[in-house]
Formats: C-alpha cells, structure tokens, sequence
C-alpha cells in the first residue's frame, strides 16, 4: 500500500485525544487543528467532546471513513486498538506510543503482535515510538510537540526522516530558523513497519522533495536501503545520511533507544558510499550539506576561486578548501590579465582574489563576473568583510543573484559577522545562495555539493550504459 495516507489523508483519528494539559493528546488536536482542512475524530472513552468536536469511545463508533489514525495510549493497549483500526477499514496507522521493542523482550513481543496484526489487515504503520508525521504542504500534522515550543517550517523541498524523534524536533527549530523549507518530516522511532528505505523510495518519487535527510540508527535490510538511495540518486536527489551508533557504546546506546541493530559503521559507511549517499557526522554537518544542496547546485569539477575583501578570510577559506581535498582553482592567464588591468594595483589577481577592504559592489562584480567565466573554475565563493563602509551590502545581494542566473556554476556566500550580515545572508539564501558566516562552513558546503554532483554523474553513466 503506497505511503501517501500519511501525508494526504482526508480523515484522522487521534486515539488518545484530549483537552489535559501537557497531554500529548491534546498536543496532537491542537497541532491538527491549526491546519489540516480534513475531518477529525477524536477518540477516547473518557470525553463526549474535544475541542468542539464530538468525540468517540472507540475508533469503530465514527460514522465516517477513517484514512489515518494517531495512537498515543499506552503500549499494552495498543495491539487491541490496531484490530479495531483495521476492522475500520483504516489504511495507516502512527503510534507515537513507546514500550516496546527498545524496552526489552516484552515490548518486543508486543511489537511483533501489532505487526502481525497491521499486515493482517493490510495497512502501513508508522512508529512505534516516534514523534509524529508533518507534511508542510498539505498542513496534515501529527507531531505531539506543541506548536509554541516546536518550530515548523513553512513549505518547501527538503524532506527529513528522523529515527529520534527529539534530534528531529531540534533540526526542524534550525530548518525553520534558517528559512529552510520543508516538504515531508517524517519520524519513524522503531520502525516495526515502515523503515527508511521504505521512506526514501517513496521520496524519490515524491514530486514536491528535491533532497532527502536522514537520521539513521540501524537499518534493518541493507540492500533494500542502498538501492532506495540509489533510487533517489537516479532521480536527481541527494540522499544526505546522519548514522549514528558509531562505536561500540554508541551501538549499544542505539539498541536500548529505538531497538535497531546498529551494525558496524564501517560496513554501513562502505555500502552508502558506493551507493551514492553524502555522510555527515553531526547534526551541524547535515544543516549545511541541506543548505549547500537544496538549490540545485551541481559543479562539473574541485576548482574552486575566492573571491573576498578580507586577506584574512581568503587564507582561512583556501586552507579550508585545500584540506577537504578540493583545489584553489589555478587562474587562466586571462583572467589574471583583465583582473590586474581593472583592479587597484595593491589588489591580488590571483586566488584567492583580495579586491581589498575599501571595494565597493562594482569592483565585487567586476571580479565575480571574471573567475566565472574562467574555464578553469568549476565553483566560486563570495566572501564580504560587509562591515566595510564602502560597500553597500544589500547592492551586493543582487549582483550575487543576477550573476548567480547568468552562470551554471555553484556560487556560495560568505558574510562573517553579527546582525547585520545575519540579515544579509538571509536575503542571499531566500534568492537560492547557500550563504554561511564561516568559510570553513562554505567550504564544507562546497565539498558536498561537488561530491554529491560525482555521485549523480556516476549513477547516471551506469543508468546509460544499460
């Protein structure tokens, strides 16, 4: 059954509703409420109504059909409350309710007796032990994080899939903090049914997600995992992997967490490698790999050209870009010829470019427009010192974006700095320039999406030869 009940279901019982305080029940209407256009049902024995709405002793006394169904009782309830979903006719279920497989062998018998019973009626299940579902799109969100403590971003074309549902909540506060958009979030804690090949094979399908991220503790069919990715890959999707339990205690951590068998990393990182997938190592990393990837940015080569108004910052980004094995493009004869003709004579026309601290936004254009058109440049980053008087910032901003449209290469942004170049980089990257205030950050940025513009080619050229 295809896993579109999650993110576009017409009708959702919530199984555990409620008005209490502090209750995930009640969590889950208010966040249902505030955007989901469907019919709600909330069902619990205790209440006539929630929230206005009339609610239900069991999921089998509502009139209507059901599409999806939120459970957020306790564990041992659970098996009896799925036969009645499935009785019902409902086609996917999301337990947020934890005790089962990561406590121990009881919780994972119990898992395996909702299992049995999902698959018996031919339904999908998201959970246990998860944090929800949130398509941005579609407004349908079963998150049990209340709204004024959990941030959501508004739509847009990264999907994320968390084994942790509280790592997941922490990286939607930043993607909703950067202006990063979001299509589907998915958090999927055991993942007694649906796992993330699962989820990333219905991704890579799915129309509104152009990058995949992901939080992985274990995976319980490699194969099936690796040729999701590769899936996505074919499909022009880069498929960025976060892969926790990484040492021996880590592994054991992961076991008492969502029950997974964390496996040897090495392995893992071997078969996602070879499969096409970018690795990150922290939750850091995997926010600038999402923002150096989610334009679109492709490069044909490692040469990159720097460009800056800061001697400082140019050195700290040529040591960056050298140690993560990219290169300090070599300038043609040309370019360093036009650069040294039209710049200031203390200016460098070589790389790093350094048009000095007094350059004002035409002398930044000037230089930009130069390096790429440079056949031995395959990317660019801007760094602005924009403490400088001399230059406008905001001028800047739309130089960077109409020169950005004229030129297929991968540009990034650099603005080190406070408030003032915060608000800068944030109008770079609503224009589509992965913006940082590190050239360490941007290098890294730049890494990833030349790593992951080898992968596609590669996957592509064997897609050709069959």
């Amino acid at each position: 059954m295809s896993l579109d009940v999650f993110f576009n279901a017409r009708s959702v019982a919530i199984i555990g509703a409620s008005e209490r305080p502090g209750s995930l029940g009640r969590a889950l209407m208010t966040n249902l409420l505030e955007k989901f256009k469907g019919e709600i049902y909330p069902i619990n024995v205790k209440y006539d109504r929630v929230f206005g709405l009339k609610c239900y002793r069991t999921i089998l006394e509502v009139p209507k059909s059901v599409d999806l169904a939120v459970i957020a009782i306790p564990a041992a309830s659970v098996p009896r409350v799925i036969d009645e979903c499935g009785r019902k006719g409902v086609k996917g279920v999301v337990v947020i309710s934890a005790g089962f497989r990561e406590v121990g062998p009881e919780g994972a018998k119990l898992e395996e007796e909702v299992v049995r019973i999902v698959r018996k009626y031919g339904m999908r299940l998201i959970g246990p032990n998860c944090l929800g579902v949130y398509d941005a799109h579609t407004g349908l969100d079963t998150i049990f994080n209340p709204s004024d403590r959990q941030g959501k971003p508004e739509p847009g074309n990264v999907a994320f899939i968390s084994q942790s549902g509280a790592l997941g909540a922490a990286l939607l506060d930043w993607l909703k903090e950067e202006g990063i958009g979001l299509s589907k979030f998915i958090s999927y804690g055991n993942a007694a049914d649906v796992d993330e090949a699962d989820l990333i094979s219905y991704l890579a399908e799915d129309p509104r997600t152009e990058i995949i991220a992901t939080y992985i503790e274990g995976v319980r069919d490699g194969r099936r995992f690796v040729e999701a990715v590769r899936k996505a890959i074919r499909a022009n999707k880069p498929v960025i992997v976060l892969k926790a339990g990484r040492s021996e205690k880590g592994m054991r951590a992961v076991a008492s967490h969502t029950g997974s068998l964390a496996g040897a990393y090495e392995v893992y990182k071997g078969a996602l490698k070879q499969s096409g997938a970018l690795i990150v190592d922290d939750l850091h990393e995997l926010l600038i790999a999402i923002k150096a990837l989610r334009y679109g940015a492709r490069s044909r080569g490692p040469n990159v050209a720097i460009v800056t108004n800061g001697g400082g910052a140019g050195v700290l980004a040529t040591d960056s870009i050298e140690s993560l094995g990219l290169r300090v493009a070599e300038l043609s004869r040309e370019t360093i010829d036009e650069l040294r003709s039209k710049l200031p004579p203390t200016a460098s026309p070589l790389n790093p470019v350094d048009i000095l601290g007094d350059a004002p936004v035409d002398r930044y254009e000037l230089a930009i427009k130069s390096v790429l058109s440079d056949k031995k440049v395959d990317m660019v980053m801007v760094i602005a010192l924009m403490q400088s008087p001399a230059l406008d910032a905001d001028e800047l901003i739309k130089i960077l974006e109409r020169v950005s449209k004229e030129s297929k290469k991968p540009i990034v942004f650099v603005g080190p700095g406070g408030a003032y170049a915060s608000k800068r980089l944030v109008m770079a990257s609503r224009i589509g320039i992965p913006s940082f205030k590190d050239p360490v950050e941007a290098a890294k940025a730049l890494r990833y999406i030349y790593d992951y513009s080898v992968a596609y080619h590669k996957l592509a050229r064997k897609k050709g030869a069959k």
